[in-house]
């Protein structure tokens, strides 16, 4: 192993939001949307033209009867909000948050597709194999290579394997752009192999794609 990366997972990038919607074919939309503190605020004073206690610019998709929220709460950051309309049951409540979580696979895997493009561009065979929050990019003439992304309890672990010189960074770049906030903390262990000079020529090829 090169190095491995631990860091906060975050909503931050707004093109990924939108092809995460796309990867579970949800059409979306942009509007402004407000917070209310209560149901009567929303439903009385919203139709007098109440605008709540916030207004956030969000990226909207509906999946009914509930409709998915990414709020833009700061710039590079969104909340993801999971919302129905009227009474709300304990199988409500287990389908947001299995909502909630699909969309949150579907963006980490809009990243990782990001990486698997690159290597098809440098011509490097590969694949990817999910399960469950792991997701494991393997590549190279025999597989060699490998990047795993796994999410854990609100954290982002990336581990690169096989890769000798920096040439790791770059494989990660745009799994960290994506999937963390711009001034998120990257805590990193580097390992030996980062150190050394790489003298194989199909990881010094695949470096001119990224």
């Amino acid at each position: 192993m090169s190095h491995c990366t631990k860091f906060d997972f975050s909503f931050s990038d707004e093109q990924a939001i939108v092809k995460a919607f796309r990867k579970l074919d949800v059409k979306c939309s942009t509007e402004m949307v407000c917070e209310f503190h209560s149901g009567f605020s929303k439903q009385v004073l919203g139709k007098l033209g109440y605008l709540g206690s916030r207004q956030f610019r969000a990226i909207c998709g509906r999946m009914e009867p509930y409709q998915l929220f990414l709020c833009r709460v700061e710039a590079n950051r969104y909340e993801l909000f999971v919302e129905k309309g009227g009474a709300i049951s304990a199988d409500d409540e287990t389908r947001m948050k299995r909502l909630a979580e699909d969309f949150r696979k579907a963006y980490i895997g809009v990243a990782v597709d990001e990486v698997v493009a690159k290597l098809e561009k440098g011509n490097m065979p590969c694949h990817v194999e999910v399960q469950d929050d792991k997701y494991l990019i393997r590549f190279g003439p025999m597989g060699e290579y490998s990047l795993s992304v796994v999410f854990d309890n609100g954290q982002l672990v990336e581990e690169v394997d096989g890769i000798k010189g920096d040439f790791c960074t770059k494989l990660t770049e745009d799994i960290e752009n994506i999937l963390s906030h711009p001034e998120a903390e990257l805590r990193t262990e580097w390992k030996q192999e980062y150190e050394l000079q790489t003298e194989d020529r199909n990881i010094q090829v695949l470096e001119l794609s990224f």
